[in-house]
């Protein structure tokens, strides 16, 4: 009961501060767009001080090697950021929330720019948690992954096309049963994920990213729920839309 009254705190702190972070910083929802409008996701640098954020959902599809029985997939909001700390240092942040499951991510890069080409290296520490207090069913999740990125990008008319490939590194997790617990604290490497995605000006100054992530690792935070005793190495796809704030 402590565990549960305490994440689900965590939880509304947290949904508190996204919105408030992507609503009121400024730079972020109510600033002046333009033509040479920095992307969320694509690799270019961010002047300092300039903030860019998108609001959208996203949606994976789980393998049933891993849900062996039905588990609801449902999509994820998904809230996405840049930061320029100066002309070629960034931060970068995003959400994925749906209360069953969730994820929170914040890391570092470094971005430049070769005419229409653009290339970062980042690096991003993530936390995700995730309830299960329904029908007398009484469950929590949480743990910690790291996940290293390169992405490169180029420019083709008012197309911004992004590919992006990250190593994935499980650091810690932990189950809480009521009162009992499971959990470990041993870093790893369990996989890896490329993305590709699209950033455009669909009309004027409204901005839309679609993409395509698949992820090739051993059995993600979303699978938490269902139990699985699969360790096997699978495909995890995932689709994102999102328009830029």
């Amino acid at each position: 009961m402590i565990y549960k009254q305490k994440y689900r705190r965590s939880f509304q702190l947290i949904i508190t501060f996204c919105f408030s972070f992507f609503v009121f910083t400024p730079g972020g929802v109510f600033a002046q767009l333009d033509s040479s409008k920095t992307h969320v996701i694509f690799p270019e640098p961010i002047s300092q001080g300039n903030f860019y954020s998108s609001l959208g959902i996203s949606v994976t599809v789980v393998p049933r090697l891993i849900v062996e029985e039905g588990v609801l997939q449902l999509p994820m909001l998904d809230l996405r950021a840049r930061y320029g700390l100066s002309d070629n240092i960034f931060i970068s942040g995003r959400a994925n929330l749906v209360y069953l499951t969730n994820q929170l991510s914040l890391g570092a890069g470094w971005a430049h720019s070769f005419g229409n080409i653009s290339l970062s290296i980042a690096d991003n520490f993530a936390y995700w948690f995730g309830f299960a207090d329904f029908q007398g069913f009484n469950s929590t999740a949480m743990g910690l992954t790291n996940f290293p990125s390169v992405t490169i990008g180029i420019v083709l008319d008012d197309l911004h096309i992004s590919l992006g490939g990250e190593a994935l590194f499980t650091i810690s997790q932990h189950t809480y049963f009521g009162s009992a617990s499971v959990g470990r604290v041993n870093p790893e490497f369990v996989g890896y994920a490329v993305t590709a995605s699209i950033e455009e000006e669909l009309w004027r100054k409204n901005y839309f990213l679609f993409g395509l992530r698949f992820q090739y690792s051993l059995p993600m935070y979303q699978t938490w729920l269902a139990f699985s005793t699969s360790y096997r190495w699978a495909l995890f796809p995932e689709l994102f839309i999102g328009y830029e704030l």
